[in-house]
């Protein structure tokens, strides 16, 4: 895949100008929902900066003060996007607490990164994918910095584990969930959903082995009523559990 993208030399993707005061940071924002917008509906290739300049109701010069080129504007709305994931990540672990169900924090963590699919940056970012080249050390940084986010989740509930089995299954969950959300933004909304649903069994059927040695535990140490609901919550795949 590497092989067909085109990666900017150092200097043409570099912003010109960082801004520190809030109006300007407010206009680069302005310019870069215009280029997600126009990255998005017609390509990076018929884009212009002067298209995105009337999308952004600002002047060419202006764009040029922040972005010397379009490359620039492409990059920083990439980038934009994955540090948007990399919120996600941290926001849905963030919580996290010896109560929480994993079978639902799974199920909520497809959901939310589902949503992004109505993401113009995200959109433009797959319309352009011949560009990843320009974004794939920050993609690769976001996937690690999940992977490892989710092994440390598995160990709070499979603690037993070693690391290095941790990071296996973290990989695994990671990976199997981008590849199946990309071939998801390519499909219809309705059978995209459908599809993102099957993900949800599909990675429960994985987990819940490994979960199940914290949850015997756990049952061990609760009443019977509260046990039984515990395990039946946890143990059904999402869609027995609707």
């Amino acid at each position: 895949m590497s092989s067909h993208c085109q990666v900017p030399g150092e200097k043409s993707a570099r912003t010109r100008r960082v801004p520190t005061q809030e109006r300007s940071r407010k206009r680069v924002d302005t310019i870069l929902d215009a280029a997600a917008s126009v990255f998005a509906d017609i390509g990076f290739e018929a884009a212009t900066t002067e298209a995105i300049a009337e999308q952004a109701k600002t002047s060419i010069g202006s764009v040029y003060q922040f972005f010397p080129n379009k490359l620039a504007l492409f990059e920083a709305v990439a980038g934009r996007s994955i540090e948007r994931s990399r919120t996600v990540v941290d926001e849905l672990l963030a919580d996290v607490d010896e109560n929480s169900s994993w079978s639902e924090l799974l199920g909520a963590a497809i959901d939310r990164f589902a949503a992004l699919r109505d993401d113009a940056d995200f959109r433009a970012m797959l319309l352009n994918f011949q560009l990843y080249g320009v974004y794939a050390k920050a993609d690769r940084a976001l996937h690690r910095h999940a992977i490892d986010r989710v092994a440390a989740l598995i160990r709070r509930y499979a603690p037993d584990l070693a690391p290095t089995q941790r990071k296996i299954i973290g990989t695994l969950a990671v990976e199997t969930f981008s590849a199946i959300f990309l071939q998801a933004t390519r499909e219809e909304p309705a059978f995209a959903k459908k599809l993102l649903e099957e993900t949800k069994t599909l990675l429960h059927r994985y987990l819940a082995p490994y979960m199940r040695q914290r949850q015997s535990r756990a049952v061990a140490r609760l009443p019977l009523d509260r046990s039984a609901r515990g395990k039946a919550r946890d143990s059904a795949p999402p869609s027995d559990r609707r």
